[in-house]
């Protein structure tokens, strides 16, 4: 008898499980990945933005899916039932699992005290970081206004490295269309990249006003949108960088939760229920607080992977151990910030390590 592993999502984690169904179906698995047709890969989400083709930026989940003989749902997920065991989708539709394995990603965090939606803005459209394929439908935004003859401006909003990559490959892509767009980016602290050493973020400040991007810092975003009437101009686009938090599908979810997603143990489990796993920007690790980024389910792929066949097998499962330090580099259109604790190196070089790091991450399950 088989065992039916419901996949939801297909983050990073779940790509390596895909990769690896045959050893899954080995182990007695029959799998079900229910996912949109497209993974959209957020380290490059500031390359599409600037001008990568779509397929560069992402992968055909469905041909990845009938490759790996895999059954593929494209409805999306909606609600979770521990009791029955079930998933429900927005179709009405429902499917049974014996094991499941949340991969549900993140969105953004709004600028407002209570995280509700950002108030409007005149006739000014809102863009979010996140869901990844949004920033497609920017660059076509900006693509139209260019040939149009239209100046924008533009308020990316958000001093971390979405932030800044956003404004900088904004900047890059207006001046490669030689449109005369206007770009602010308005963060809350003093200094750009907060998390960085200072001199990083120096270099980073003198990257973004080299490309025209004008840097509004100690603006008080916690109050709504009011910071919108220090601005000198009525903005056409308004861009949110401003943090993620777990996809918002998880905060009705029937399991043990915090602020940072759903609270799994070191075997990537739930809190409370041994054949639910959680990986990537929905997982809240016990005793930790991670940062939500790419490489936490990158790395927690081949765990999740192994525990799966441990308890399929009921052999002892293996403990995830985050990294005390992983290399990020930021992507600030025509060069890059490489960050690694307390160190960091910036410049041409740097952007190419990036581009072969995620054209090398994407190939695997091409």
């Amino acid at each position: 008898m088989t065992t039916h592993l419901v996949l939801v999502g297909a983050g990073h984690a779940h790509l390596h499980l895909l990769k690896h169904a045959t050893a899954l179906r080995r182990a007695g698995y029959r799998i079900t990945l229910v996912a949109p047709t497209r993974f959209w890969y957020s380290g490059m989400a500031a390359r599409l933005l600037g001008g990568a083709p779509r397929d560069a930026c992402s992968l055909d989940i469905a041909a990845l899916s009938a490759r790996h003989g895999i059954e593929h749902v494209t409805a999306p997920f909606v609600a979770l039932d521990v009791h029955t065991k079930h998933v429900f989708l927005a179709d009405g539709h429902h499917i049974a699992f014996d094991v499941l394995s949340l991969n549900v990603g993140s969105d953004v965090v709004p600028p407002t005290p209570t995280g509700a939606t950002v108030p409007a803005w005149g006739d000014a459209r809102y863009w979010h970081v996140k869901p990844i394929e949004r920033l497609d439908a920017l660059r076509q935004h900006v693509l139209d206004a260019a040939q149009q003859r239209r100046a924008l401006h533009m308020v990316v909003v958000g001093g971390g490295p979405s932030g800044v990559e956003m404004a900088a490959n904004l900047a890059g892509l207006s001046q490669r269309l030689e449109a005369n767009n206007a770009i602010r980016l308005v963060t809350r602290h003093a200094r750009l990249l907060p998390a960085a050493p200072p001199t990083a973020s120096r270099w980073a400040s003198r990257q973004l006003s080299r490309l025209g991007v004008d840097w509004h810092p100690d603006v008080a975003l916690d109050g709504g949108a009011g910071w919108l009437d220090t601005l000198d101009f009525s903005p056409d686009d308004i861009i949110l960088a401003t943090g993620l938090r777990p996809a918002y599908c998880v905060a009705d979810l029937p399991l043990a939760l915090d602020d940072n997603g759903i609270r799994i143990k070191a075997t990537l489990q739930s809190e409370e229920h041994a054949t639910i796993f959680a990986v990537g920007d929905c997982a809240s690790l016990i005793d930790y607080s991670l940062p939500k980024r790419g490489i936490e389910g990158v790395r927690q792929g081949p765990v999740l992977l192994q525990n799966l066949i441990a308890l399929q097998n009921g052999t002892p499962l293996s403990d995830y151990h985050p990294p005390a330090t992983a290399l990020a580099i930021v992507d600030m259109h025509d060069k890059g910030l490489a960050l690694y604790g307390e160190h960091w190196r910036g410049g041409r070089l740097a952007l190419r390590l990036k581009r072969y790091i995620d054209a090398r991450f994407l190939q695997r399950y091409r």
